[in-house]
């Protein structure tokens, strides 16, 4: 399963740098994960770039369609309660912002509960190591 964090998650709607990377894992690599605080993230960057200019209203509306449909079959990850204390020690141990460190720990959980490796995709990185044995501990 390969978890995408909202900054490579928008790569399969705007094409820049990476997006050739998402597009091959979402069509080739099995189910994608993502935090469903990704929802929300994803919709702040397309508004930003297309008050930036790009895309048009028209292909705004489309690519805004296209999100809707794929979201449905996306892997949505709660943040729950449990999640926050790993949120808190990612965010100590690394230079993470606050989101990112939700991403992570998402990723981190969801690993946890289907016991099987998870790949992390942030934005032009791919991640597939197993995390630390201490990932888990508080």
């Amino acid at each position: 399963m390969n978890y995408l964090d909202t900054s490579a998650l928008i790569k399969r709607f705007v094409v820049e740098r990476g997006s050739e990377l998402v597009q091959k894992l979402v069509t080739r690599e099995g189910p994608i994960a993502t935090a469903k605080i990704a929802y929300a993230e994803v919709y702040a960057g397309l508004n930003r770039k297309r008050r930036e200019g790009h895309p048009s209203a028209r292909d705004y509306r489309l690519v805004r369609h296209r999100f809707e449909y794929d979201w449905q079959a996306y892997v949505r990850v709660d943040l729950r309660d449990e999640m926050l204390p790993l949120c808190r020690d990612l965010a100590e141990r690394h230079p993470l912002r606050g989101f990112d460190a939700v991403h992570l720990a998402s990723a981190l959980g969801l690993q946890r509960d289907v016991g099987e490796k998870i790949t992390f995709v942030a934005a032009t990185r791919v991640c597939s190591r197993p995390p630390p044995q201490n990932a888990f501990s508080s």
